[in-house]
């Protein structure tokens, strides 16, 4: 039974992806790959190591360029040559290793490439309100603006990077193994965070090798071996 059927009003597509090839010297990584990520909902994606989830998520984000591919961002035919190019869209993506700056502090972190300035002068009150409004809106309000990133525990941390990616008003946000360095207690504040996103309407791309995290976190799955789209958009309440 479809959403139309029921009543419901269907979710807006945002990111569909067909027929991804990516090819390296002597590797085809991605061999006709498809994805369809909807806002409001959690696309978990699986896989075995190699199973090419790494480079599907790089091409999303626009580190790699797919050699063939048919993708559409809310409707309409793209193609993101750079990174910043589909930050600039609305697709964030947060590595297991996050990437930040040690020795700069939240809020200077937050907003790294598009600073809060005026006549080539930093705002730093004003910097420090909105990455404020920002991880309070994350239900984390608690992580000073001013502390020192390279301060903060591994769960911090990876909040101020989400902050950070809804800094870009961000539509698609791409979690790799997100829980590898969270105890059961941080796993939890997670899932909140994400449930929250999702409220709003943001869709998430949860990556993770742990299956009983696909159980409740996750609204359908994307299942990739060898490259290749085993399975795709199963509802993981219907999936054994």
């Amino acid at each position: 039974m479809t959403d139309d059927d029921r009543g419901v009003a269907p979710l807006e597509n945002l990111l569909e992806l067909r027929g991804i090839v990516k090819q390296f010297p002597g590797v085809r990584a991605l061999d006709g790959v498809d994805l369809l990520v909807r806002a409001g909902e959690v696309h978990c994606l699986l896989g075995q190591n190699g199973a090419g989830k790494s480079t599907l998520i790089k091409t999303v984000a626009g580190v790699n360029q797919p050699d063939e591919v048919s993708e559409h961002w809310r409707g309409e035919e793209v193609r993101f040559p750079t990174p910043l190019a589909a930050i600039k869209a609305g697709i964030a993506t947060i590595y297991q290793e996050l990437d930040f700056v040690s020795d700069l502090t939240v809020a200077e972190n937050i907003f790294l490439g598009h600073e809060r300035s005026t006549g080539g002068f930093l705002q730093r009150a004003r910097a420090n309100r909105e990455a404020t409004a920002l991880l309070t809106r994350l239900g984390h309000g608690d992580i000073a603006p001013t502390r020192r990133m390279g301060s903060l525990s591994p769960a911090a941390q990876q909040i101020v990077s989400m902050a950070r990616a809804l800094s870009h008003e961000t539509r698609v946000l791409v979690l790799d193994e997100p829980s590898a360095v969270l105890d059961q207690e941080e796993v939890r504040n997670l899932f909140r965070v994400v449930r929250g996103l999702v409220a709003e309407g943001v869709g998430v791309v949860y990556i993770s090798h742990r299956l009983e995290e696909i159980r409740e976190i996750g609204d359908r799955i994307t299942v990739l071996k060898d490259g290749r789209t085993v399975a795709t958009g199963l509802a993981v309440a219907d999936t054994p």
